[in-house]
């Protein structure tokens, strides 16, 4: 396994706003251009296979018309922690990334418009909370 920073720390991404009343949920862009990052730690019994069928089914139930792309392990941690990635109908892409550790199940979401690169700010701030230190 691939050792990440922090393990499990709701960062955001670096430039990033924070949404007004939101403690977990961050923005940058606005209209047509805007991107938003959340962060949510939860009880969970279940595996990581068990997290990523509960979170295709969430983005499915949530986001009418949304359609599975990918599920994959996450690259800056392998076998540790996943991403789910989803089209959406209104010219969106949305990635759920997720990990489950200590009975808590940490997930990571990124909305951006489709066709435009991953912000690799993201991707930072994912690894924080989703890859683990070895101690």
């Amino acid at each position: 396994m691939v050792a990440c920073s922090h393990g499990g720390a709701a960062v955001p991404p670096k430039g990033w706003q924070a949404v007004p009343g939101a403690v977990t949920t961050w923005t940058t862009g606005s209209g047509a251009n805007r991107q938003q990052y959340a962060y949510v730690r939860a009880q969970f019994g279940g595996t990581l296979q068990d997290l990523a069928s509960a979170v295709t089914i969430d983005v499915l139930l949530h986001y009418r018309a949304a359609r599975l792309k990918e599920s994959v392990p996450f690259p800056p941690c392998p076998g540790a922690a996943g991403v789910a990635t989803f089209t959406l109908p209104n010219g969106l892409t949305l990635q759920d990334g997720f990990t489950v550790r200590n009975g808590q199940s940490v997930r990571t979401s990124y909305i951006r418009p489709s066709g435009q690169p991953v912000d690799p700010n993201v991707t930072d701030a994912m690894q924080s909370a989703l890859c683990i230190t070895p101690g």
